[in-house]
């Protein structure tokens, strides 16, 4: 780290996985840290002038069952900054998140623009979404949307039933299979919950249901993705007339 900083002066972030601890605390269990790997943590940083960003969420990123029964958890993930990186993102902030099969916790690091932004309520043409494929009721809905007006005689006609059967893809997705980013961050939420049990000796039947439903979900998030990625939506993902 202080052979990357050498002698520039232009703001810094470091974010990941440091395998260190700066303070004994950020150790929880039973197995104690090394002091001298500690200090030397702690020098690199003030060499490099930075500073840690902080944290919302769990107080550790990392936990590894040990002998007896009992976790270890250890914050080895982190932010640090200089202090001209921090006047220039001022309200940015860290949190810690959830993962489902991973030791390490994820972190995400946000800056003030994207901690305060906030989706305009605008009118969005249909996009046909890949990942409604995957939920087994998809296909019914569709069709009783697509039979609900009998046949269609004329290229009106024809208009006004896909535009219906449209509008009832679009009802569906967002009432019946939901939001997958709100639902990943609703069960994440749960999942620290049941993970920061003092007593926890295990993971639970509830866990391993959430950590299940929450691979489900990462799948179609990860469709949604690829069918947005740039050329990909044009050749794979997207299915709407109107867009070309």
């Amino acid at each position: 780290m202080r052979r990357l900083r050498g002698e520039s002066t232009l703001p810094w972030v470091c974010i990941g996985d440091f395998n260190e601890i700066l303070r004994q605390e950020e150790q929880m269990g039973p197995n104690t840290r090394d002091s001298s790997q500690i200090a030397g943590f702690q020098e690199a940083v003030d060499v490099c002038g930075l500073l840690d960003l902080g944290y919302k969420g769990l107080d550790w990123t990392f936990e590894k069952r040990v002998t007896g029964g009992q976790y270890c958890r250890v914050r080895l993930d982190r932010a640090l900054a200089t202090s001209s990186w921090s006047s220039l993102f001022p309200f940015a902030s860290v949190e810690h998140l959830t993962a489902a099969k991973s030791d390490h916790s994820p972190i995400l690091l946000l800056n003030d623009l994207e901690v305060g932004n906030r989706r305009m309520n605008i009118n969005k043409p249909f996009r046909y979404e890949c990942a409604w494929e995957t939920d087994s009721r998809f296909a019914a809905t569709v069709e009783a949307a697509w039979n609900e007006d009998g046949p269609a005689g004329s290229v009106s006609k024809l208009a006004n039933k896909l535009h219906s059967v449209s509008s009832a893809m679009t009802r569906w997705g967002r009432h019946t299979f939901g939001s997958v980013r709100m639902e990943l961050r609703s069960l994440r939420r749960q999942l620290a919950l049941l993970r920061e049990e003092s007593t926890r000796m295990g993971p639970s039947q509830e866990e391993k249901a959430i950590e299940d439903r929450m691979i489900e979900l990462a799948y179609r998030e990860e469709i949604m993705a690829r069918q947005r990625s740039r050329i990909t939506w044009l050749s794979e993902g997207d299915r709407n007339t109107e867009f070309f």
